[in-house]
């Protein structure tokens, strides 16, 4: 395959928190945190297409440069360790600054000596890393739909060098359109958290200042709970696969292909529709199916028939936000990793026929509802230890989806209005997908995925398919150079 095209490197530099931040601060990891030390990091492109009278390279440099620099400054200054560094350390007085509000998103994971369990450490003065490039490639070609080598994204994804938890990467494109994107390292915040995030840095760019913020990030990590200590001790162990973890190791196959498919508010309609006549027909009892349950079951059961050709028993696994779900929930804004994990498993044969959406959202419906029955702590240890084995057989009779539509990240303006295209670079292995929200549509929704060639020409008809709609989906002729 063709190397991936070259960005031109136009300043890389080191961005600390703005105004007067806390010297030093610790932040211990919960076990939601800690399930994330052995999975990959989060990598996101958002695209935005600017209309600017000048398109020179040293306009961007001297006009939206600055304003990008400042009001991240300023928004690390509301979430700053994700900058410090991985060390060892018996100085645990600086656990009493856990509670100190407006830190993380700036420091570094570190390991306790006392204890050997990791926590993110920020010392005054540290910083993250932010790239700054230059590209020429075709911007419009880039944020369409269609299929496009998985390899073209990866030259605009910043590289993450442990033990830092975020770099940012600005990229000008002909015509002054830009793209923005960032590694973070999971074990640090979840979508939810990001998103948070970078709406909090565009909402400073768009304003000019701080006082446009009116949602702050929550640190009290005492308001999770905790497991047993023979339970924690399972995902503590991971800590030395988070030292050797690199979010630069992109490779994929030869031959894959990333492609964004979009289904309407219509399209989801059409879909709770069938599962009621097929529910109907079976003489179940109404079911409410969400807009969530009616994609991925969608999804589901396309690659299904796709990839899947043996074997009795396929599963799917979504990530499921416990903030209001624990006993006493906790604020939308609080910072980190707040994930259960759901699954689902259903019979191949069911999910092979022509209606296979039926019983893949019955699937994902009953597996949610038990979720909410037996409480997110329950057994909570054992059941994210499935996640492990599950990714073994990511693709292979596993299914796994990652986002939320409810990050709304078609929102996020810098004050050039909402983004083009976003892309989820991390969601890169055939049998993952990402849901997002619709850029054109309210209610509808995003879903993009990394498959061979073969099988996402594949997987595009049986989606088109299935929800009955016109082809949107224009396939080159271009064919991949090996």
């Amino acid at each position: 395959m063709a190397p991936p095209h070259a960005v031109k490197l136009l300043e890389l530099c080191q961005v600390s928190a703005g105004l007067d931040s806390v010297a030093s601060a610790s932040l211990p990891l919960t076990f939601f945190d800690t399930l994330f030390l052995k999975l990959p990091h989060i990598q996101r492109l958002i695209f935005y297409e600017l209309q600017q009278p000048n398109n020179t390279a040293i306009h961007f440099l001297n006009t939206l440069l600055p304003k990008l620099k400042h009001s991240l400054a300023l928004t690390l200054h509301l979430f700053y360790p994700l900058a410090g560094k991985l060390t060892y350390t018996s100085d645990l007085h600086f656990l009493a600054l856990t509670l100190h509000l407006f830190y993380p998103l700036a420091g570094k994971l570190t390991y306790t000596s006392e204890t050997g369990e990791p926590e993110i450490r920020y010392i005054d003065g540290d910083s993250i890393s932010l790239t700054v490039a230059e590209s020429d490639v075709d911007f419009h070609r880039l944020v369409e739909n269609y299929p496009k080598d998985v390899t073209e994204f990866h030259p605009l994804i910043p590289q993450l060098d442990l033990p830092s938890l975020l770099s940012l990467q600005v990229t000008l494109f002909p015509n002054s359109s830009i793209s923005i994107g960032y590694s973070v390292d999971h074990v640090a915040a979840d979508g939810s958290t990001l998103a948070h995030f970078i709406k909090s840095w565009a909402s400073i760019c768009r304003s000019g200042d701080i006082s446009s913020i009116t949602s702050f990030p929550f640190y009290d990590r005492t308001v999770v709970g905790n497991l047993d200590s023979s339970k924690r001790s399972f995902f503590l162990k991971q800590d030395k696969v988070a030292q050797s973890k690199d979010a630069s190791d992109i490779t994929t196959p030869a031959t894959m292909v990333r492609a964004t498919f979009v289904l309407s508010r219509a399209h989801i309609e059409w879909l709770r529709q069938r599962v009621v006549a097929l529910r109907s027909k079976a003489s179940q009892e109404p079911f409410h199916f969400s807009t969530f349950v009616l994609t991925c079951a969608h999804v589901w059961a396309c690659l299904v028939k796709v990839r899947v050709r043996e074997g009795k028993t396929v599963q799917f696994v979504f990530p499921v936000d416990c903030r209001a779900r624990l006993v006493q929930p906790i604020p939308a804004t609080y910072f980190g990793n707040c994930l259960g994990t759901g699954f689902a498993e259903a019979e191949r044969s069911e999910l092979a026929k022509e209606d296979g959406v039926g019983p893949t959202s019955e699937a994902i419906g009953r597996a949610i509802r038990e979720f909410e029955a037996s409480g997110v702590l329950k057994d909570a240890a054992e059941g994210w230890a499935g996640l492990y084995r599950a990714l073994t057989r990511l693709g292979d009779g596993v299914v796994l989806v990652g986002g939320s539509p409810k990050f709304r990240v078609y929102e996020t303006d810098f004050g050039w209005g909402k983004p083009r295209k976003t892309e989820m670079v991390s969601i890169k292995r055939a049998g993952s997908f990402y849901i997002g929200d619709s850029r054109d549509e309210e209610g509808g929704v995003e879903v993009g995925l990394a498959l061979p060639e073969d099988e996402m020409r594949i997987f595009a008809t049986l989606f088109e398919q299935g929800v009955e709609a016109p082809s949107r989906y224009v396939w080159p002729t271009f064919s991949l150079v090996i």
